[in-house]
């Protein structure tokens, strides 16, 4: 009886073993058929630059056409102007007519492709820019002025004014170069359209005293 129930006990485990390297195969074999297939919630998305206006509905067709056909599932388009020449007669820009009619036709393009498209909220290189943004509400470049002391001593007296300099860095200016294009078009810095002058971003505060 003793060997009886330990054969069967030995059976049961031995069961047991193989239900499990079968269902470790079913699983391996599912890993390996969705990276062979990926789903479509796994298919990677990119960043898809409008820049500078040079846009076309062909143009929007094709890359989106191309997207599909190498297997990404989606994209986030996003509107830029970094200093990019204007190949075009007359460029696409930003929330114009002309905008609006060549955003339509890549939603519908991308619904018939399958992808999945979205967009940043608003046109520049940062999503925190608008007019509806006031300045002390907007991103800053922080700025700082030093005062050297030979201690111990009481001081008293006024500290320099940091500089108030717009551009990247102190008292660095924006520098407008199509070769520059991260520095005069740089979040923080508002760009005109061609033609017209930017308005004057400076907004300055104190912050802290370090000592």
């Amino acid at each position: 009886m003793k060997t009886g129930h330990l054969f069967r006990g030995i059976s049961i485990i031995a069961l047991a073993l193989a239900f499990c390297a079968s269902a470790q195969d079913m699983r391996d074999r599912s890993i390996e058929n969705y990276f062979q297939n990926p789903p479509e919630a796994a298919k990677p998305r990119v960043w898809w630059h409008w820049m500078s206006g040079n846009v076309t509905k062909a143009g929007i067709t094709a890359d989106l056409e191309w997207m599909h056909r190498v297997g990404i599932g989606g994209m986030q388009m996003f509107d830029g102007d970094l200093g990019v020449a204007r190949y075009l007669e007359k460029p696409v820009i930003w929330m114009t007519p002309e905008w609006k009619d060549a955003f339509r036709h890549a939603g519908v393009e991308a619904d018939r492709l399958g992808l999945e498209m979205s967009m940043a909220a608003s046109g520049g290189w940062s999503e925190t820019a608008g007019p509806w943004v006031r300045p002390e509400a907007a991103m800053k470049k922080v700025v700082w002025s030093e005062t050297q002391l030979r201690g111990p001593q009481r001081f008293e007296g006024r500290l320099p004014t940091p500089p108030r300099v717009n551009g990247p860095f102190q008292n660095v200016a924006v520098v407008d170069l199509p070769s520059a294009p991260m520095i005069g078009g740089a979040p923080g810095f508002p760009r005109a359209p061609r033609g017209e002058s930017a308005p004057d971003p400076t907004y300055y505060a104190d912050t802290v005293v370090l000592a």
